[in-house]
């Protein structure tokens, strides 16, 4: 325990909004329950966490039935030492704009921006707006459609949350049913309930763990849809296994569900990948993308929504007349974009815990491992003369880890063990070391969908993965990750890599992630567990020469 840390109450709301928690105190875990629905954890010193509340924090809050009255109950209850007034002032003040701002229809060609004077006076002094088509009265400005979403995401960013009522255009209807014995868990089907209803407005994100059905969350909504549905995923595989639990699952015919490649083949239900929607000609025309969004879905699916390029912004801006639903295990956005996810996708309408869902029994319970390696005497040399963006580099390829790599392996003899990483010079080595199959982005999607069904079915027991395994492989067998380098502070690459190993098929899981002592990896490391500590895990700091003694499974 940090000198000191025994005399804090269990919270400290500091005048800059953000909360100094003390993870030891006996209703720590309560009270981090409470602060996830209002505030996001941003730096942690064990035993101190720090959280921040932020406009966007609020109006997520606000947006899921959280009153100002309940955010404050919070904080005055787990702390002594009271809430600085000006904390109370932009709680309420930032709380109290969700709702006031609402987009509604006009005609079939406009629609109007409806608020109190007040709020129109304040929307002017500090944003640059297209100008209205017309006032049909003070406090009613009227747009074309066509502005919709640059509109709010305009608003959005000067502290404007805009309610969007306007409703969505005709599409056509398909014919899909659940097959026979399919059913929800309880809280997929909150999920969807919460989606579909009027005050969420049939468009917004839906936040669940990996490995708790996020994709049956995405179909039920179909089902009960039954339109035109577009599903984005951020790759092949993702969009191979889509198609599979629809045709799995439901009564829809295998040719209604067509995926969009060169050919650009649109059907009722059409999986694209992020990628290829993205990608542009040498003339810099984005063609998937114009293809896409002048079709008149009736749903949109973006799938790990967190993952959402930038450059695609511009098609959901274009298709806020289609019903969007996002689906991610974690809203972190290392870009900042989480405004515009929230402007142009919608607000999170509903988000399951990690560890409730452990609890009871729908999720693996895994153990958080950070292993602590010391680099090699030239590796600490060419460390210490390396530019601060090399020294990374230099500690995650450290060779040290290897070593360290084999020590864990050893430990689960009989445990199925994905290997993850970052460079790739390193995992060829570590495949070679472990005598494994090694997965990047440059391996055959068919050879990725050989391998993974060899290590679903045991066949094989070991398997080295690049960034590949941060996006939508479904790999339910594995019980044990060793991550042996990662993308710099990513707090979402650490929660994807980490889901990997809760589906609970195979029991209990632990994820191990090796870190080069005394270097930059170390902050890093403890920036990207960040998400994760948030949703109620711990993570146990080892050095690498005890691993054997003392963190047997």
């Amino acid at each position: 325990m940090c000198e000191g840390s025994s005399m804090l109450s269990t919270l400290v709301v500091q005048s800059d909004g953000t909360i100094v928690a003390d993870s030891l105190a006996p209703h720590y875990e309560q009270t981090r329950e409470q602060l996830l629905h209002f505030s996001d954890l941003v730096f942690r010193a064990d035993p101190l966490h720090m959280y921040r509340i932020t406009s966007l924090t609020l109006w997520q809050a606000a947006a899921r039935g959280w009153s100002p009255r309940a955010v404050l109950d919070v904080l005055r209850t787990h702390s002594d030492h009271g809430i600085p007034f000006d904390v109370q002032e932009r709680i309420v003040s930032d709380m109290g704009r969700w709702g006031r701002i609402r987009l509604v229809a006009h005609d079939e060609s406009h629609f109007r921006l409806q608020a109190e004077q007040e709020d129109l006076d304040a929307i002017v002094a500090s944003c640059d707006l297209p100008k209205p088509a017309k006032r049909t009265k003070a406090w009613r400005w009227v747009f074309p459609h066509a502005v919709r979403a640059s509109l709010k995401q305009t608003l959005a960013h000067k502290g404007f949350p805009c309610v969007d009522e306007l409703g969505y255009q005709q599409a056509s209807a398909i014919s899909l049913a659940w097959n026979e014995g399919v059913s929800l868990r309880p809280y997929q089907q909150a999920a969807v309930e919460s989606f579909l209803s009027d005050e969420t407005g049939q468009s917004g994100v839906v936040v669940l763990p990996c490995g708790a059905g996020k994709t049956l969350v995405g179909i039920a909504a179909m089902v009960e849809l039954a339109v035109d549905t577009l599903i984005l995923t951020p790759s092949d595989t993702a969009g191979s296994q889509w198609r599979q639990e629809l045709l799995g699952k439901t009564t829809i015919c295998t040719g209604d569900v067509s995926v969009y490649r060169e050919t650009g083949r649109l059907g009722p239900v059409t999986i694209a990948t992020y990628p290829r929607v993205a990608s542009s000609s040498q003339s810099g025309t984005r063609r998937h993308l114009e293809a896409l969004s002048s079709h008149p879905w009736g749903l949109v699916i973006y799938d790990e929504v967190h993952m959402l390029p930038a450059p695609l912004f511009r098609l959901a801006a274009d298709m806020q007349s289609a019903r969007r639903l996002g689906l991610t295990a974690t809203l972190v956005r290392e870009d900042g974009a989480e405004t515009d996810v929230f402007s142009l996708i919608g607000p999170k309408c509903y988000e399951a815990e990690w560890k409730e869902l452990e609890r009871q029994g729908y999720l693996a319970h895994v153990r958080c491992v950070e292993v602590r390696v010391s680099m090699s005497e030239s590796e600490r040399g060419e460390y210490e003369q390396a530019d601060k963006k090399s020294r990374h580099r230099v500690a995650a390829q450290s060779r040290t880890k290897l070593s360290a790599l084999t020590d864990l392996v050893d430990l689960h003899p009989k445990d199925p063990i994905l290997v993850i990483g970052h460079y790739l010079e390193q995992l060829d080595e570590a495949a070679q070391l472990l005598n494994c199959p090694v997965i990047t982005g440059k391996t055959p999607l068919s050879e990725r969908e050989r391998l993974f069904s060899a290590f679903r079915s045991g066949a094989i027991r070991r398997l080295v993965l690049s960034r590949v395994a941060n996006m939508s492989v479904d790999i339910p067998c594995a019980s044990v990750i060793v991550q042996l380098s990662g993308l710099y502070g990513s707090r979402q690459e650490e929660a994807q890599r980490l889901g990997r190993l809760l589906r609970p098929d195979s029991g209990p899981g632990v994820f191990y992630s090796l870190v080069a002592s005394d270097s930059v990896e170390t902050e890093m490391s403890r920036h990207r567990s960040l998400f994760l500590v948030e949703q109620g895990y711990h993570y146990e700091v080892v050095d690498g020469p005890s691993i054997s003694e003392n963190h047997t499974a």
